[in-house]
């Protein structure tokens, strides 16, 4: 029969940890494709709980997630700063439709009435 470990040998003391290379790994690789949290966790198939527990024991991890996550849209950027400056003009007009909308905006966007609506209905006739 053999022998238990003494306490100050066991390496662990309740449930392993969730939260293991592989699975850092993981959520890392979800983040950099732009994954929000709950999909990460997902992927990486842990809880929400788990990661969020685990970013307050290390919030420098949280931060690092948080960056990766931007990595999509600074690629977006940067294919369309590409399309840009290889004379792309329907890149061009879409993008000054959106950065100048006062100026380029093909639609006519609705101003927000400071009206309550009851006041709308309501008439005095």
């Amino acid at each position: 029969m053999p022998k238990k470990k003494p306490k100050s040998e066991n390496n662990s003391v309740g449930r392993p940890t969730l939260m293991t290379e592989p699975t850092i790994a993981k959520l890392k690789e979800g983040f950099a494709q732009g994954f929000s949290v709950r999909n990460a966790c997902i992927w990486a198939d842990i809880g929400q709980d788990t990661y969020y527990d685990y970013c307050k024991k290390f919030p420098e991890f949280g931060d690092q997630c948080k960056t990766l996550q931007q990595k999509p849209l600074i690629k977006s950027i940067l294919v369309i700063n590409k399309a840009l400056n290889e004379g792309d003009v329907s890149t061009a007009k879409w993008y000054a439709e959106r950065k100048a909308k006062d100026e380029f905006s093909l639609k006519n966007e609705i101003e927000h009435l400071t009206v309550p609506i009851f006041q709308l209905i309501v008439s005095d006739d």
